[in-house]
């Protein structure tokens, strides 16, 4: 039996307590806002009535922002005047205490000298709270996030950040930035001529804090728990009450494990493994590369010395890895001309890069050739002219067929080299079509779709990542821009129609979706499969992938660490935290790293034939099936896979070539 503590403290409503609405129309900044509408559908005649006498009167509509707060005492009539007063019976206190713990809690902070910032995304509020002078110019807060889950009726807290720098004084701030006004210690975005502290700049607060620390289950359950215990537990309201017994126990009817028995993969020759660097070492791929020896390895390089290192690497190994052809069943043989292509500078490579092609390889498409890029590619690190051209070369490259695996060159002068080349290898493998592994469940015919999206400046593109069973291989990819409203019912049809003409009519259909759908685009999604005249059962996945910073859970049979992996915690209504890392078994024989759980929501437009382990365990599966390297992914690879096809959709604006390379491999990664 897991013992589970979680981020949570129970509070307790007091529900026969005379409560008071009071709704105002004001232009400054209030800790409740809401548009008139919300407030009009909560309540009921002649509640409703009296609100909307009250709006025609001070000329409010419904899309208006008022002001609200919560009162023991009814004013007398005020109609007419800028606010008016509403009681309240028991049954509308549960819909509005939401807003109630808003105003308490976040008062209450206020009180004790917290700046309070109302209008956060996904949550209640958040408070920061000064930790110290940091420099001359700035001083250093935490941000601690609060949340209300009506469900349990539980308080949810998390620091947000430790280390928030705050200009330690007032200055005249331009419309948009996020003031922290010490006038009401309120904190928005500034629209008025006031003066007020603000954030240190993001390249700023960088350079003065270095590298992030990393995340520790118990270093954070410790620190929830002091803070409880100076801040939250002599808190008190009217209104409700916080339990001062500690944080809370996860419901044992709560907790679930992805499988009954251990989460196995499977490698080559259906031997089973825990983990993939075990795995690929002892038995190498599940399925190797078809026609593998026909396969040629082009170099693309900017020293020779690095291309020569990483040849002979490949091919002969480097103390632990073996070599390509015994990891992966992959021969390093050389492209013709065997010389490959040098390069002086980055900037002329997409250039030279295009007279090679059209000079060697100008008839058709080359799917059994992969280039090796080799120069100062690090994707997230490069400077912008070497991160584009990066883009460039893999577009070339693609509209020939031709995969690409870009290595930099101080991976490969790097002391530690050894540890880089097997995720070489597990890429190179995937991208020929390969299946380095794959989770030791029966093998079924789903039509499994996903979608995410990435945002770069003002431009969203969206990307669609289309598997036809758990296996990892993928039925096709898309991209388009985020702007298309039916671009995601354009690409499902697309998947249904594709997957019925290569394999049949799919058992069940499930989305893995990279935000909460609007109803809307539920109904567009039962529409096409009417129209298309496909009863299947159909859920919805919504999956955060950013991973849950708000939620988590500790395991106290584990020294106050990281929960197993495999596990996975109700916190909502049909909502979950999956911890999906690297601590396999209860007692892990060696160290193993911190991450965060990701955060799931089961969307049932057709819940037949569906249940929650079912959905998340398939969640958990496709995480494992990222090939990008060894590493264990919490992320599945549906939306993981979406992001990067939307990331090259922008940057091939929006055109992804349309061959079998690019449609049915993960060249992407």
């Amino acid at each position: 039996m897991n013992r589970l503590l979680i981020n949570r403290i129970p509070i307790k409503f007091n529900t026969k307590l005379p409560l008071v609405l009071i709704v105002k129309k004001t232009d400054e900044f209030f800790l409740n806002r809401i548009t008139a509408r919300w407030i009009k559908e909560r309540l009921k005649s002649p509640n409703q009535e009296r609100l909307l006498k009250w709006m025609e009167n001070m000329h409010v509509n419904e899309g208006d922002c008022i002001a609200i707060e919560f009162h023991r005492h009814f004013s007398s009539d005020d109609s007419q005047a800028y606010y008016t007063s509403i009681k309240l019976d028991g049954e509308d206190i549960n819909l509005f205490k939401y807003k109630i713990f808003k105003q308490e809690l976040a008062e209450y902070l206020r009180k004790k000298q917290f700046f309070i910032e109302p209008l956060r995304k996904a949550i209640c509020f958040s408070a920061y709270q000064f930790i110290s002078k940091f420099d001359s110019e700035f001083d250093r807060y935490r941000r601690i996030d609060f949340n209300f889950k009506s469900k349990y009726n539980d308080l949810v807290f998390n620091f947000g950040s430790e280390n928030s720098l705050i200009t330690n004084t007032s200055e005249q701030l331009e419309d948009g930035e996020v003031a922290f006004n010490l006038e009401n210690n309120l904190v928005y975005k500034k629209h008025g001529g006031i003066k007020a502290r603000s954030f240190c700049p993001k390249d700023i607060r960088s350079e003065k804090l270095g590298t992030p620390q990393k995340f520790r289950y118990k270093d954070r359950f410790e620190k929830l728990k002091n803070f409880a215990a100076e801040y939250l537990y002599d808190f008190s309201s009217p209104f409700f009450s916080i339990e001062r017994n500690g944080l809370k126990y996860v419901d044992p009817g709560n907790i679930h494990n992805v499988f009954s028995q251990q989460n196995l993969m499977v490698f080559g020759g259906e031997k089973t493994a825990i983990n993939a660097v075990i795995g690929m070492r002892e038995y190498g791929p599940l399925k190797k590369a078809r026609d593998s020896e026909q396969k040629r390895l082009l170099f693309i390089y900017q020293n020779r010395n690095d291309a020569n290192s990483l040849y002979q690497y490949l091919k002969n190994g480097f103390k632990h890895f073996p070599g390509l052809l015994s990891y992966t069943g992959i021969p390093v043989a050389l492209a013709s001309p065997d010389k490959g292509l040098p390069y002086q500078n980055v900037d002329e490579l997409p250039d030279k890069l295009k007279e090679f092609l059209n000079k060697y390889y100008s008839d058709h498409l080359h799917s059994d050739i992969l280039a090796i890029v080799i120069g100062p590619f690090r994707r997230h690190e490069s400077d912008e002219v070497e991160s584009d051209i990066y883009f460039q070369v893999k577009k070339i490259l693609l509209d020939k067929g031709m995969a690409s695996q870009f290595v930099s060159h101080n991976t490969i002068n790097n002391y530690g080299v050894q540890y880089s080349l097997p995720n070489i290898a597990v890429a190179i493998l995937a991208k020929f079509g390969g299946v380095p592994w794959k989770l030791c469940k029966k093998r079924y015919n789903e039509l499994i779709v996903g979608f995410n999206t990435k945002n770069i400046g003002d431009n969203r593109y969206l990307g669609s990542a289309v598997f036809f069973d758990n296996e990892g291989m993928l039925g096709s990819v898309k991209g388009f821009p985020s702007n298309d409203r039916m671009a995601v019912i354009n690409s499902l049809k697309e998947a249904i129609s594709e997957y019925t003409n290569q394999v049949g009519i799919p058992e069940k259909l499930v989305i893995h979706y990279y935000k909460p759908p609007r109803r809307d685009e539920i109904d567009r999604i039962l529409d096409v499969l009417e129209d298309m005249m496909l009863s299947v059962p159909m859920a919805l996945v919504e999956v955060n992938d950013s991973k849950s910073k708000l939620d988590i859970c500790c395991d106290l049979d584990f020294d106050m660490g990281m929960p197993e992996s495999g596990i996975f915690v109700e916190i909502g209504y049909k909502e979950y935290l999956l911890f999906n890392n690297n601590r396999y078994k209860k007692n892990p024989p060696r160290k193993i790293d911190d991450d965060l759980p990701i955060k799931l929501r089961l969307h049932y437009a057709n819940n037949g034939g569906f249940s929650p382990r079912e959905l998340i365990s398939q969640v958990y599966e496709f995480s494992r099936l990222n090939w990008k390297g060894l590493r264990q992914r919490s992320v599945p690879a549906t939306t993981n896979y979406s992001k990067f096809i939307a990331d090259f959709s922008f940057h091939f604006e929006g055109r992804i070539p349309d061959n079998t390379i690019a449609k049915n491999t993960p060249w992407f990664i």
